[in-house]
């Protein structure tokens, strides 16, 4: 069982990512902002964050840079959501270390991040 913590502005993204997590046998924890996920992140140390990468005031690779900023949370695996899934964007996560999927989320794809 993992810990994971989900960041989406998106109310809708959050129940059902949480829904398809605790199903999996997962802990969800959410926020719904980047800035929020940020402190949730260096406060509770999840196992894993799955981020939205389009939101106000941060996008996904913004908080994935700041966590990737921190020497103490390098390790920590990242996964960036999106309804725009692109090769650009495959590339900028994955030059951070961290995946990314589409949406809308699909539970067999987003469980097997957790592995």
């Amino acid at each position: 069982m993992s810990r994971v913590l989900v960041i989406d502005d998106d109310p809708m993204i959050l129940r059902m990512a949480g829904f398809i997590l605790k199903k999996g046998g997962h802990t969800a924890q959410t926020a719904s902002s980047g800035k929020e996920g940020l402190d949730a992140v260096r406060g509770d140390c999840p196992d894993c964050v799955f981020i939205d990468n389009e939101m106000p005031e941060m996008t996904g690779i913004e908080v994935l840079e700041a966590i990737r900023s921190d020497s103490s949370l390098s390790e920590l695996r990242v996964c960036i959501m999106t309804g725009t899934l692109t090769d650009e964007l495959k590339e900028k996560a994955g030059a951070f270390g961290a995946g990314c999927i589409g949406k809308p989320l699909v539970a067999p794809e987003m469980l097997s991040i957790l592995g």
